[in-house]
């Protein structure tokens, strides 16, 4: 996974630890396996950074083949695509349509219905961007005034990581490629 870069460079990746959006989602749809959810904000992120929400020049295109990743991994076949994207009161809100041919896209589903993993995260390239600045000058981060949206991902920030413990001790998961994954990158490092 890359770490967020200068808005210089034309491949700059939004990082999921800055990135996600740890709201519950806006509307579940079971027998759709559709989440609606707001994947990014107006409002500083944890880098310190702002999105101009407005400034997405590539909607159309994007619409076009609306990629849906899991963690922002593009060596990874996408867990289901964007079916309705808009930017409401500083919010960017979309629906996504999960994968119901692959468990991992079902088992990703499953836990978004039941609350457990909430996070969303967009990947961006720069087209336009200024120092944000504190009263002393000193940079605090970036205001991103263009962009385009390259993907957008679901990610594993629980607020919680006892609710995922669970869900992966009760056997909720059942991918076991999605399942070790939790496991080795996400649970271990917590409980160091």
């Amino acid at each position: 996974m890359q770490k967020k870069q200068s808005p210089g460079n034309p491949n700059v990746r939004a990082d999921p630890l800055i990135w996600a959006m740890a709201n519950s989602p806006l509307e579940i749809q079971r027998d759709q396996a559709t989440v609606r959810a707001v994947i990014a904000t107006s409002k500083v992120d944890r880098a310190g950074d702002v999105m101009n929400l407005n400034g997405i020049i590539n909607r159309k295109e994007f619409l076009a083949n609306p990629i849906v990743l899991w963690a922002h991994r593009r060596d990874l076949p996408p867990v289901g695509k964007c079916i309705h994207l808009e930017v409401s009161s500083g919010q960017m809100i979309a629906t996504t349509k999960f994968s119901t041919s692959t468990r991992f896209a079902q088992d990703l589903f499953e836990l978004y219905a039941e609350g457990i993993l909430r996070g969303w995260s967009i990947g961006f390239r720069v087209h336009k961007a200024v120092p944000l600045h504190d009263g002393k000058y000193k940079q605090t981060g970036w205001y991103y005034d263009s962009w385009e949206l390259m993907e957008y991902s679901a990610v594993p920030i629980p607020e919680n990581a006892d609710a995922l413990t669970v869900a992966v001790t009760k056997g909720m998961v059942q991918d076991p490629d999605l399942r070790s994954w939790l496991i080795r990158d996400l649970l271990a490092p917590l409980y160091q």
